[in-house]
């Protein structure tokens, strides 16, 4: 793998592309300027800075946000390199989801998106896998692939909205916060399927086992161990799809106690077992429709129906509601998607 960025589907609307650098290659510090106003769902780590910002990590766990023309720079994570799949939108796209954001982007409409990152949701990361080799292997129409890479590119964005700023009692001591958790989450990445503890990953940022459990939430909203799954189920997505090997290897070369603690883990917080999820990273496979409904309905456009017809999200209770379709409630998602699977396995 040496340098490969280009688009397998365009309209003058939307447009999907692969992204591939390896580490060797003289172009990986800096590819050149972005072209097009676009999120990147990052298949590997690596650390990214935009001209004039500070640097980051772009994982996995995130979605990583280009307005077109952006300068940027890159650095080793992993020894795979840099892969990610790409989804642009146009310009006055880019103004409209940024609007939607921030009704500020006006004053400065050259850059509609704000957030250089933000976090991305297992559900929308797999949603999107999905559709990637959907469209590689042509098995889409143009209609509905336009529709969906607006529709994904729309969720990643709205995401930004949601990221509210950690407090801070003084610049340095942010600043020094800032740092520990991105060097955290560097190491979490680089060793995703080891056997790392939170003393030892303490030890080696040079920290207190507390002082880095109670940083590292307050930054990213998330636990260590939470993240570090996140992490490793996203692995699990890429080796299902590209490898044979069975579960029970798969689960200890990411660190599972067992082959069943593995697929709990994955039913659990992805909505499907890894055998399902081996059958929906096969592009041509001939899927039952109530898996697909139960899978890619939760990051669309779908909002469950109030009584009234308003189209707002409601409080999901657990309880027995009068809507005619399922709650599609972030919380309750993946049982939506986890019943999809039974009935679809029991036909």
């Amino acid at each position: 793998m040496s340098l490969t960025d280009r688009a397998i589907f365009t309209t003058d609307t939307a447009r999907v592309g692969i992204f591939r650098c390896s580490v060797d290659d003289p172009r990986f510090p800096n590819t050149g300027p972005i072209e097009n106003y676009l999120v990147v769902f990052p298949r590997t780590g690596v650390w990214i800075r935009h001209a004039g910002s500070r640097p980051f990590v772009a994982d996995p766990t995130v979605v990583t946000i280009y307005n077109r023309g952006q300068v940027y720079e890159r650095r080793p994570l992993c020894p795979d390199g840099d892969r990610g799949e790409w989804y642009a939108v146009s310009h006055e796209t880019a103004l409209a989801l940024g609007r939607a954001v921030d009704p500020a982007v006006d004053d400065d409409p050259a850059r509609p998106f704000r957030a250089q990152y933000v976090a991305s949701s297992a559900q929308l990361y797999a949603r999107q896998r999905r559709f990637f080799l959907r469209v590689q292997a042509s098995a889409i129409d143009a209609f509905e692939a336009e529709e969906t890479i607006l529709d994904i590119v729309a969720t990643a964005v709205r995401g930004a909205r949601a990221s509210g700023k950690p407090r801070q009692p003084s610049r340095r001591t942010a600043e020094a916060h800032r740092e520990l958790a991105l060097r955290a989450r560097a190491e979490l990445v680089r060793d995703a399927g080891g056997g790392t503890t939170v003393s030892e990953l303490a030890r080696q940022l040079d920290v207190s086992a507390h002082h880095l459990c109670r940083v590292f939430k307050a930054q990213t909203g998330t636990t260590l161990h939470a993240y570090r799954l996140d992490v490793r189920l996203r692995l699990a997505l890429e080796r299902l799809e590209a490898c044979p090997r069975s579960c029970s290897v798969l689960a200890h070369e990411l660190g599972f106690s067992s082959h069943s603690h593995f697929t709990a883990v994955f039913r659990r917080r992805l909505g499907f077992t890894p055998s399902v999820a081996r059958q929906l990273l096969a592009p041509t496979a001939a899927l039952p429709q109530a898996l697909l409904e139960g899978v890619t309905g939760i990051e669309g456009d779908q909002r469950h129906d109030s009584i009234s017809g308003s189209g707002q999200w409601r409080e999901c209770t657990g309880r027995r509601t009068m809507s005619p379709r399922p709650c599609l409630h972030p919380h309750c998602a993946p049982s939506v998607a986890a019943r999809a699977v039974r009935r679809a396995e029991s036909t």
